[in-house]
């Protein structure tokens, strides 16, 4: 979990809970408990710093004394199970809540967010019937509260409920008044991939189309558009693809081998290799490029042109282990290795190697390859490659 994202959250939370408080303190004139006297703790004062200063572990410590000495700190509380369960201790976390969701002085506002709170806590512990309920009664408590609505959709999309995922998430869209088309998009995109996988090509297009209307930008749908129009139309499959590359160049590496496929179906390969070069005169650096079109030109025998290729690569980005790779395959295509030298070739490249480019913007968990959702924050669209940094000269 990324500090950053983790800070803006517990403070995000702590804005609105303390905004809520004001308001009810402000209809209930009975109110005489404060509950805020937290504030002047200096274990508050060290947790806000810990967590400013990107320490998580030191701001739970110094957030639980404070716990200790004002039991009965609503909005304490909240935050304190928040930083629980975001670093990990579902348990703790749960109990807190819990232990909030039974107090008698909550409005119903403050009740149904706790519950929601407590639903989450059991999502992410992977108690699916447990976090249903508590949705549930925190939306029988409060229709309106987005935080019980978000909280059933992430649950619908962990179970690959994609459609009823997207009415939840419109059903956020009405209540916060915000724009999701790049959500719901992607969660079209899924039924999409159901309806192909399925073999229902015709419902697919439509739902792959319906994705892109919504936001163009969900590249998979672009790749599932294509994947599903080639089958009876490889020119204007083609003419998908290109239009995702153009609209996206950073992506374009994902649409490479159907691409390629494509152009040899057509009787055109020089069209990939117009394609490869047009994006590294757009961008030098695009090792990507320079890779495919290398491994392109190997398989048609020019591996003299690949190694000329590869080589400006690996000056570009000799980070990546990939252009490696190909470098050498096209060595061992020229026929110039000694047999010391391919025996450790052929040994390095049956190793497994741990290279995990791909980054996720909201809460920095990496993986190998793109992915459209993240397995550990869950939303959508937050995966980049990292770029590499230049190398020597």
């Amino acid at each position: 979990m990324a500090e950053t994202v983790l800070l803006a959250l517990l403070l995000s939370a702590l804005g609105g809970v303390l905004a809520g408080r004001a308001w009810a303190r402000s209809r209930r004139r009975s109110y005489t408990l404060d509950r805020s006297g937290f504030r002047g703790s200096i274990h508050w004062i060290h947790g806000l710093d810990s967590l400013a200063a990107g320490r998580p572990g030191p701001a739970l410590t110094a957030l639980s004394k404070v716990a200790r000495e004002f039991p009965e700190s609503f909005d304490l509380q909240v935050v304190l199970g928040r930083l629980l369960r975001e670093t990990g201790q579902v348990e703790k976390a749960i109990q807190t809540h819990q232990a909030l969701s039974g107090r008698p002085d909550l409005n119903r506002t403050e009740r149904s967010f706790v519950i929601s709170s407590l639903g989450e806590d059991y999502r992410r512990a992977g108690l699916v019937d447990r976090a249903t309920l508590a949705f549930e009664e925190a939306l029988r408590i409060d229709p309106r509260n987005v935080h019980a609505v978000a909280g059933r959709q992430k649950l619908l999309e962990d179970q690959a409920l994609w459609t009823e995922a997207a009415e939840e998430r419109e059903a956020i869209s009405r209540l916060r008044k915000s724009d999701d088309s790049l959500v719901l998009a992607f969660l079209y995109t899924e039924q999409a991939h159901i309806a192909a996988r399925a073999g229902r090509l015709e419902a697919a297009e439509h739902g792959y189309r319906r994705a892109l209307a919504v936001d163009s930008r969900v590249f998979p749908a672009r790749l599932g558009l294509a994947a599903v129009v080639a089958r009876k139309d490889p020119q204007r499959a083609t003419e998908v693809l290109e239009k995702a590359i153009d609209a996206e160049p950073q992506r374009a590496y994902l649409a490479f081998e159907a691409l390629a496929t494509l152009y040899g179906i057509l009787g055109e390969p020089g069209r990939f290799e117009r394609r490869c070069e047009q994006l590294i005169r757009k961008n030098p650096r695009d090792w990507r490029a320079r890779v495919a079109l290398a491994r392109h030109l190997r398989e048609r025998g020019s591996s003299e042109e690949a190694h000329g290729l590869l080589l400006k690569a690996v000056e570009a980005n000799p980070q990546v282990l990939l252009v490696h790779l190909e470098m050498w395959k096209t060595l061992e295509a020229l026929g110039i290795l000694t047999e010391s030298q391919h025996r450790y070739v052929e040994t390095a490249r049956q190793a497994v190697f741990y290279r995990d480019p791909h980054v996720c913007t909201a809460c920095r968990y990496r993986a190998q390859e793109m992915l459209w959702r993240c397995p550990h924050c869950h939303e959508w669209g937050t995966f980049i490659e990292e770029g590499p940094a230049p190398g020597a000269g």
